[in-house]
């Protein structure tokens, strides 16, 4: 099998290996409730007052039945709206899917008239989507950088959900990539050595 590691110094290269990579996941439905079962059972889900959570596309680590279970665990949940093309993103609380729109590029976002914004980040967590992630926490997004960026203005713990088999050896990163403190595949909780969680 094709290795990523000739990949290893360049994103884009391996950005589109993953995708293609991602889009044969065999038993997706399964692993991603194993995926969400071993994030729940978390101590930093369970003592977070808020979780700011992505909103899955097809290919993705499906989040709906997270965001439901983090609703009837009394969780407040923060989704994320993107407010334009230079990376810049808010969150807005959900109370269901209803308050969800889909918008460009088919994606969900909190319909604004409906959502309160978050301004207060206390004791939030936030759950990061990824092409793939190395051990270490290095997570490969899509190279427009709203979560990066979000996480430079905002240090929350971070957990990135991610398929056992797209843990790769090395994610090329530069300056500006911020690690995830844990990764939950079905098969591993992986705390990293990316900062707040030793």
């Amino acid at each position: 099998m094709k290795s990523e590691a000739k990949f290893s110094a360049d994103k884009k290269e391996l950005r589109s290996y993953i995708k293609s990579k991602r889009k044969t996941i065999d038993n997706k439905a399964e692993k991603d409730s194993l995926i969400a079962q071993n994030l729940l059972s978390l101590d930093e889900i369970k003592n977070a007052d808020t979780v700011l959570c992505y909103l899955s596309l097809d290919d993705e680590v499906c989040t709906d039945e997270i965001v439901t279970a983090l609703l009837n665990m009394g969780k407040k949940v923060g989704a994320p709206y993107c407010v334009d093309n230079d990376g810049n993103m808010d969150f807005y609380y959900i109370t269901d899917f209803d308050d969800l729109r889909i918008q460009s590029f088919g994606v969900r976002e909190p319909v604004l008239e409906k959502c309160e914004k978050i301004t207060s980040f206390n004791n939030a967590l936030i759950i990061l989507p990824g092409l793939c992630f190395d051990k270490n926490g290095n997570r490969l997004g899509y190279g427009k950088g709203y979560y990066d960026r979000f996480l430079q203005i905002h240090s929350l713990i971070s957990v990135g959900l991610c398929y056992n088999s797209l843990i790769v050896k090395k994610v090329p990163t530069d300056m500006y990539d911020k690690k995830a403190d844990i990764i939950v595949t079905e098969n591993d909780i992986i705390k990293t050595n990316g900062g707040k969680n030793g």
